[in-house]
C-alpha cells in the first residue's frame, strides 16, 4: 500500500444521490409566499353555503343528542315519580299517626 486511501464507493454514491435529488427538486412554496389561486366564492354563494351547513349541523346535533336526552328525561321522570309516591306515603303516614294520637272529641 502506497498511503492513499482508497475512496469510499458507498460515500460516492451517496453524494450521487444527493446531486441527482438536488437537481430533481422543483421549488416549493413555503406558508410567507402568496400563491396564485382560485378566487374564494362569491359572497352570497358562501353565505348560502353556510346555512345550509348550519342547517346540516342543527340536524345531525338533534338527532344525535335527542335519544339521549329522552333517555335522561326518562330517567328524571322514574325518579320524580318514586319520590312523589314516598313523599304521599309518608304524608299519609303521619296523618294516621297523628289521628290515632288525638283524643275523641267529647
Amino acid at each position: 500500500m502506497n498511503g492513499e486511501r482508497e475512496p469510499n464507493r458507498l460515500i460516492g454514491r451517496v453524494d450521487e444521490l444527493m446531486k441527482l435529488q438536488r437537481e430533481a427538486t422543483e421549488e416549493v412554496p413555503v406558508l410567507t409566499e402568496i400563491v396564485e389561486g382560485a378566487a374564494p366564492p362569491a359572497a352570497p354563494a358562501r353565505e348560502a353555503n353556510e346555512e345550509a351547513l348550519a342547517a346540516d349541523l342543527e340536524r345531525a346535533l338533534v338527532a344525535r343528542i335527542a335519544p339521549e336526552l329522552d333517555r335522561r328525561f326518562a330517567g328524571l321522570r322514574a325518579e320524580l315519580e318514586k319520590e312523589l309516591r314516598r313523599a304521599v306515603r309518608d304524608a299519609v303516614a303521619h296523618a294516621l299517626v297523628a289521628r290515632h294520637q288525638k283524643p275523641p272529641p267529647g
